[in-house]
């Protein structure tokens, strides 16, 4: 309206220039609004068409898959214990559908509980509970059964099981370990020799030598013939330099002496000038080895110390024919043989 209002204004001013004529006010009609709510209406109408025929082109294919007859549906393989005996049929079970019944579908295929259906002949089967089943390897029990069975071990098998914890724990250097647990074989076997030594050996490495002497002393006490712990002994009074101590572990001699006993006991007695027992000492020794020069000149210094000269010249000539000796061991026995001689023969010249 105000748009051809300002026309006819603009219209009417452009005549006032030309000539002066009367204005003569314009009747226009009103423009009409058309109604907004017609049109909803029409569109809600067109959308609920479209949504019926959309419908009617869909429901074909669903009454399509209600009528059809049997649905296969596989029951869900569940993993049962090997030793079990599943009750779950292998058939195929099927459930007939109806309109209404897709919610029934879902609760009639469970497994473990029995499917309710209007027929008796498509309940399917029950599973049946699983049994704790024992399993045995031995004759007459059930396969897979554990039979705690109690062995009992001798007092030498639990030393070795002690010495095997022991020599693993020294390859560890688990020093503490090691003595407890060849303390722990000794309990068991107090008679052995080897155990004892290693123990002690590990308390004097430790720094622990009376505890060292202690378990040695013990083994000689519990077993007085063993020469291997008396010459254990002695070696390590000896290092300690305790040469006397030494000599008296070595004092008694055991049926079974060795060489290397017998040689320490008279060397110990003759630095200790225990002459009678470094004497006889030498004399168990040329009789075990009698082609050993060293023994012969032993026994030849000392029955010299003894006075016993001819006795002493026979063994100073018998070394010198053995083996074994230095060249200043064989010069000490020449000069020793020219002395014997030089006073025997002052002796018949008086």
């Amino acid at each position: 309206m105000s748009a051809i209002n300002n026309a006819l204004s603009e219209l009417a001013k452009s005549r006032s220039h030309q000539q002066p004529e009367s204005v003569v006010k314009a009747h226009v009609k009103p423009i009409k609004q058309r109604r907004v709510f017609p049109w909803v209406m029409g569109s809600f109408a067109l959308s609920l068409a479209v949504g019926g025929w959309t419908l009617s082109v869909q429901s074909p294919l669903a009454t399509q898959q209600s009528s059809t007859p049997k649905v296969k549906t596989p029951l869900p393989i569940e993993t049962l214990s090997p030793t079990a005996k599943s009750s779950v049929s292998a058939d195929t079970i099927y459930v007939a559908q109806s309109a209404g019944s897709v919610q029934k579908k879902q609760d009639s295929i469970a497994l473990g509980k029995e499917t309710k259906t209007p027929s008796s002949a498509l309940q399917p089967s029950k599973i049946q509970p699983q049994k704790s089943v024992k399993y045995s390897n031995l004759n007459g029990s059930q396969k897979g059964e554990m039979v705690i069975q109690q062995v009992e071990l001798s007092p030498s098998q639990l030393s070795e099981k002690a010495q095997h914890r022991a020599n693993k724990a020294l390859e560890n250097n688990n020093i503490d370990q090691a003595l407890d647990e060849y303390q722990q074989a000794l309990r068991y076997e107090p008679n052995n020799i080897e155990v004892r030594k290693k123990l002690s050996a590990l308390y004097y490495g430790k720094g622990d030598v009376r505890k060292a002497v202690e378990i040695l002393n013990k083994g000689i006490q519990i077993d007085k013939e063993s020469s291997v712990l008396r010459l254990a002994l002695a070696k390590l009074l000896i290092k300690e330099k305790q040469n006397d101590a030494a000599l008296t572990a070595l004092v008694y001699v055991p049926q079974q002496a060795s060489v290397d006993y017998i040689s320490l006991r008279a060397a110990l007695a003759q630095k200790a000038n225990h002459d009678e027992i470094a004497l006889n000492s030498y004399q168990s020794l040329v009789s075990l080895e009698p082609d050993s020069g060293r023994w012969w000149l032993g026994l030849g210094i000392q029955q010299e110390r003894a006075l016993d000269l001819s006795s002493a010249e026979e063994a100073y000539q018998q070394a010198l024919t053995k083996l074994g000796l230095s060249s200043q061991s064989q010069q000490f026995i020449r000069d020793r043989l020219a002395l014997i001689r030089h006073l025997e023969d002052h002796k018949s010249a008086d």
